[in-house]
C-alpha cells in the first residue's frame, strides 16, 4: 500500500486508551467523563467487544491498542455494574457490559483464561 513497515505510529499506551478500556468503573469512569468534556465519548468509539477490538487492532495501522494487566486479574472491568449511559451505537446496539468471546461464558472465565494463556 506504498507505506514503510514501522510498529507503532504513537504511543501505544496513554490514559486515554487505558480510560476507554476501564470505562465502566470509577475513578475511570470519571476520568474518562473529563476527558470528553463532561460527557462520555461516541459509542461506537468506546470499548465494546472483544472480538470487534482485535479485529480493528488487524486491520487498522492507526489502532494500536495494547491489552492492560487488567485482562489478566480484574474481571469486573467487563462489566456495566455501575449502570452508565453508554449510548448506542450507529447499528443501534446499546453499549453495556463487553461482548466476550463464544468461549469465555463470563468475565471470570475471559479473565481466568486470559492468565492461563499467558
Amino acid at each position: 500500500m506504498g507505506m514503510k513497515p514501522f510498529l507503532y505510529g504513537s504511543f501505544y499506551s496513554n490514559p486515554a486508551i487505558v480510560s476507554n478500556f476501564l470505562i465502566r468503573i470509577n475513578p475511570f469512569a470519571s476520568q474518562h467523563f473529563e476527558l470528553q468534556s463532561h460527557s462520555f465519548d461516541l459509542a461506537d468509539r468506546l470499548f465494546y467487544s472483544v472480538k470487534d477490538s482485535y479485529q480493528s487492532l488487524m486491520i487498522c495501522s492507526s489502532d494500536f491498542k495494547e491489552l492492560i494487566p487488567e485482562f489478566y486479574f480484574f474481571p469486573e472491568f467487563l462489566k456495566n455494574r455501575n449502570e452508565y449511559n453508554l449510548g448506542s451505537r450507529q447499528n443501534k446496539d446499546i453499549v453495556n457490559n463487553v461482548a466476550l468471546p463464544d468461549w469465555a461464558q463470563d468475565e471470570y472465565e475471559f479473565v481466568f483464561r486470559m492468565r492461563k494463556l499467558l
